[in-house]
């Protein structure tokens, strides 16, 4: 288990980490930021795969013991043409992580040519 105290809590962490642990081909979880601050996320194999079901995470706040509220932008649409920034996530330290080249591979796989990792 995972200490919270060494991880900082989100709802994308904790989703990330449920697809993780639902699916263990997985080994990260592509995403996609809209701009209203929801996320889509689906799990992804070494081969650039998705595994899993593509899930919402409303970037909106959350009340204890409440569900997510829904975002009203993505109920009217499905947030594809409001992507901001994409990415993968990848689970453990960074010394965890897969090599580089095998990560922008992955991500080209999932996102396109024109995919590369910040610096």
């Amino acid at each position: 288990m995972t200490d919270k105290k060494s991880t900082q809590y989100s709802p994308f962490n904790e989703a990330c980490q449920n697809i993780l642990i639902d699916h263990p081909e997985a080994i990260g979880v592509a995403y996609r930021v809209l701009n209203c601050g929801c996320a889509l996320i689906c799990g992804s194999t070494a081969g650039g795969d998705p595994v899993g079901d593509l899930h919402h995470i409303s970037g909106q706040p959350v009340k204890r013991g409440s569900k997510s509220p829904i975002c009203l932008k993505c109920r009217k649409d499905n947030g594809y043409d409001r992507v901001v920034w994409e990415g993968i996530y990848w689970p453990g330290s960074q010394d965890e992580w897969p090599e580089k080249e095998l990560r922008i591979s992955i991500g080209r796989r999932v996102f396109g040519r024109g995919y590369n990792e910040p610096e």
